[in-house]
């Protein structure tokens, strides 16, 4: 299978010890080619760049600043993440017919980006729902409830939780909330997917 990861976290490099890393080493030793797209954020001042190692190719993206910033830049810089991403997988990987989409929390600034590689090839989507957001983001006091930013969000949550094909969540306390407070999504693609990988990388 050919397998695009998309994510907020920042992979430096594709032989680093985190969950992610792991996973998609998992993949590869499966033999299982891997896209992996990861934003590099302004303040390392790198440009967009791929690398490919053992079968496994790392795409940084150039991004504004997404973590350890002021608000306004990471609400602009997670609006626009979608288009930087989306613009790079299609100078990078136009070619490719990816077969699985993977995409980890917090991903709702993905939708675009998922709906139009799935409207292109066709491939199943995965959503890795680590938490809920931008529910999360209110309870922290970073967003206002009901203000234009957190309605914003809140549609793109939405819509991808609809185009996604499966949705595996950490625990199942958080099936039991994604379920209550999405009553039209159906129960039958949503799965408990815990921080646990079963085989050695």
């Amino acid at each position: 299978m050919k397998i695009l990861f998309l994510t907020m976290f920042r992979i430096s490099d594709v032989y680093e010890r985190n969950l992610y890393s792991d996973l998609m080493r998992y993949f590869a030793n499966q033999g299982h080619t891997v896209y992996i797209v990861t934003p590099v954020e302004r303040r390392h001042k790198m440009p967009t760049s791929i690398t490919e190692q053992n079968g496994m190719y790392l795409l940084k993206v150039a991004t504004l600043n997404l973590q350890k910033t002021n608000v306004i830049e990471k609400g602009i810089g997670a609006i626009i993440l979608e288009y930087q991403f989306l613009r790079a997988i299609n100078k990078h990987f136009a070619n490719i017919r990816f077969d699985l989409v993977l995409y980890s929390t917090p991903p709702i600034t993905f939708t675009h980006i998922v709906n139009a590689i799935k409207s292109r090839v066709k491939a199943v989507t995965y959503l890795l729902l680590k938490d809920i957001f931008p529910q999360n983001a209110i309870d922290l006091g970073m967003i206002k409830q009901g203000s234009l930013l957190h309605r914003f969000f809140l549609r793109k949550e939405k819509a991808l939780y609809r185009i996604s094909d499966f949705i595996g969540c950490m625990s199942p306390a958080i099936v039991t909330f994604l379920l209550q407070h999405n009553p039209g999504l159906d129960p039958a693609k949503v799965e408990v997917n815990p921080n646990k990988l079963g085989a050695k990388v």
